[in-house]
């Protein structure tokens, strides 16, 4: 079997190989978004052949979790599991990214504490049982902005290697750019 070889990215990040684990959900964190030892566990059986993992969603606020057993990266709480799980991957060779996003409207208020939805326009997503969000008003998109950037801060801080933001699959930053979702 031939070895792969090393990956340089365009920013000088360097992957021991160019095998990268895509986030994919697990619904494993606890109800509040804390990460369970499952799920470190979970990620760290995977670190020890490729390149990088990226985690699941990991939601910027709590109006936008999006189902239950979603990681939270909204609150200085979350670092230290977060924080473990970074050490825990890293050791074995690979980058540790954590993927953040905000579900939008693509949640319920029964998943998000009562919350009502937010998206771009209160326009109802076009699936089943779904519910009528509220437009976020200017000065929210801002707060969005921010929290998005206080998330990537708070990955830094937990030892991750990168972030990547979820902007398809109807959460959110897509809804912005959607005619359906976006009347503004």
């Amino acid at each position: 079997m031939e070895k792969l070889e090393q990956v340089v990215l365009p920013n000088g990040v360097t992957l021991r190989n160019p095998l990268i684990m895509a986030p994919m959900t697990t619904q494993l964190s606890f109800f509040n978004g804390e990460l369970t030892q499952d799920e470190i566990t979970y990620y760290t059986n995977r670190s020890h052949h490729i390149g990088a993992i990226i985690t699941a969603a990991a939601n910027v606020q709590p109006v936008g979790k999006g189902w239950e057993g979603e990681l939270g990266i909204f609150d200085d709480k979350f670092i230290p599991k977060l924080s473990q799980l970074a050490s825990e991957i890293k050791p074995n060779g690979a980058k540790a990214i954590v993927q953040i996003f905000h579900a939008g409207r693509m949640t319920s208020h029964l998943t998000n504490g009562g919350l009502t939805p937010v998206s771009a326009s209160a326009v109802a997503a076009e699936r089943e049982n779904a519910e009528i969000p509220r437009a976020l008003k200017d000065e929210e998109i801002l707060q969005v902005i921010e929290d998005f950037k206080f998330a990537t801060k708070r990955a830094i801080q937990a030892g991750f290697d990168g972030v990547e933001i979820h902007g398809a699959n109807t959460y959110l930053i897509q809804q912005f750019f959607s005619p359906h979702s976006n009347r503004r």
